[in-house]
């Protein structure tokens, strides 16, 4: 039956409807909605509406209901009603508006360097009025010292974009301390971090509010980005965090593995944690959850 409709979707019979909803039981099936569709979608992690346009990979996704199951499941564990969270790298809002869901009395800081993208994030913000009241946007870059850089989107990967070339659209970029002081937050409980091999500057320049707030950071682990930043961009960010007493865990779907290094990466995500918030957040969340805690030697 599958195959059957597969063909008949090649010959552009089947409605844009039917196939977002079979993407649903296997997300092949969005394959078959052509580039550049743009539509409402109101399903979204549940009641979330969002503007879809086909031509972004992320907004396509989007539309099997939840995007990114490991970071989401993550967000969901950790999350709490009164989180305060940082969501470094927003994009259209994926992940925004699942925090913003989340912590329904928290608030949420999304920051999106790339003015096209952020109004994007903007309008789905705008169009989930219960959510946006607790969601604060900011069009700006954030790495290790203030300045300008060059913002560039991936023309085969339209939305993904970074800040480490040397043309392009200028962005202000600022730390996330400069940021972060003049909001007079009282707490910050999770910052999540996808800048496409920035990782180690963002980090770099957040670690007063780290130090100070002690969230849980989630940041992306690829070795594609190691080698193309020249330096071990990991290993500085395990001293840097190792200096205020975190540990490490890679992230995979149903399970944390600690680890006293990023030498060799297991997961394209890891998730530092307060050394004192491991015992009574990590190994009880995961035990009450049936989830496994395992340490890499």
């Amino acid at each position: 039956m599958i195959s059957l409709l597969k063909s008949i979707g090649k010959m552009g019979f089947m409605p844009v409807r039917l196939s977002i909803a079979l993407s649903h039981l296997d997300k092949r099936f969005l394959a078959m909605i052509p580039v550049g569709t743009e539509l409402r979608f109101n399903k979204y992690q549940g009641k979330i509406s969002v503007n879809i346009d086909t031509t972004y990979p992320i907004e396509l996704q989007m539309l099997r209901g939840k995007y990114d199951k490991t970071t989401s499941n993550i967000i969901y564990r950790f999350l709490h009603k009164n989180a305060i969270s940082i969501d470094v790298g927003a994009n259209v809002g994926a992940l925004t508006l699942l925090m913003a869901k989340i912590a329904t009395q928290g608030t949420v800081i999304a920051i999106e360097p790339g003015p096209v993208i952020f109004e994007r994030l903007k309008a789905n913000i705008e169009l989930n009025p219960d959510l946006s009241a607790r969601i604060i946007a900011y069009q700006i870059g954030v790495g290790k010292e203030g300045g300008d850089l060059f913002w560039n989107e991936d023309a085969n990967n339209r939305g993904n974009a970074g800040l480490l070339q040397n043309s392009g659209i200028v962005v202000p970029v600022v730390t996330l301390d400069s940021l972060v002081e003049p909001l007079g937050l009282e707490a910050l409980d999770f910052i999540k971090i996808d800048v496409e091999g920035m990782e180690h500057e963002v980090i770099r320049g957040a670690l007063q509010t780290i130090s100070r707030f002690r969230p849980l950071v989630y940041f992306e682990t690829l070795e594609a980005f190691r080698e193309f930043r020249g330096f071990d961009i990991y290993g500085a960010i395990c001293d840097d965090l190792s200096k205020l007493d975190y540990s490490l865990f890679f992230v995979k779907r149903n399970s944390l593995h600690e680890t006293e290094n990023l030498k060799v990466l297991s997961s394209s995500n890891t998730l530092a944690v307060p050394e004192e918030k491991v015992s009574s957040l990590i190994h009880k969340k995961f035990t009450e959850n049936f989830l496994r805690v395992t340490k890499i030697n």
